[in-house]
């Protein structure tokens, strides 16, 4: 992955961007206060290649571990969402390029925005933030306890985004799916 580059680890540590690993969410977790918080991006590259300017798709179905590791380690979650990303910039998404950055860890993509350079557009960016959910600490959670979190999860965010996707012109028409 990127981070497993020499310098672009050190470079993107300067601005807190670490691995998702089980590990090393757990030893951030251990960190007192604010510093021991994570904004995690969830979906992934399977996001970043599948989501448009006229749909989102969130890839959550089946990506429970981070709930099941809030569970064990006893760890809020607050669920967010952030309108706009999606069309910062277009992607160039085809080929096998996918399933080549999946494999590799790292997204292999051109992209571009204002004036066809990787210069954001000055499309409006929106970010929404629920209340935390109240996870308990469960030190063995069972499937049952990790559905029930995530469906709650799932529909947070999906009550983030009708709620708010009207403030932001570009999604008012937009609908999201949670694949």
């Amino acid at each position: 992955s990127l981070l497993q580059t020499p310098i672009l680890k050190h470079v993107m540590g300067i601005f807190g961007l670490v691995d998702a690993s089980k590990a090393n969410l757990k030893k951030h977790f251990q960190k007192p206060g604010l510093d021991g918080s994570v904004a995690l991006y969830v979906g992934g590259i399977a996001e970043l290649f599948k989501s448009s300017r006229t749909e989102e798709r969130l890839f959550l179905s089946k990506r429970k571990g981070f709930i099941k590791l809030a569970l064990r380690e006893g760890v809020d979650i607050c669920p967010a969402y952030l309108f706009g990303n999606t069309s910062a910039l277009t992607i160039f998404k085809y080929g096998p390029l996918a399933s080549l950055s999946r494999s590799l860890g790292v997204a292999l993509t051109y992209f571009w925005g204002k004036w066809y350079l990787p210069i954001p557009c000055d499309d409006k960016m929106l970010y929404a933030r629920g209340k935390p959910m109240g996870l308990p600490h469960i030190p063995d959670p069972t499937d049952d306890d990790v559905n029930k979190w995530h469906e709650k999860y799932c529909q947070e965010v999906r009550r983030l985004f009708d709620t708010y996707k009207e403030k932001v012109p570009l999604y008012k028409h937009k609908k999201l799916y949670i694949d």
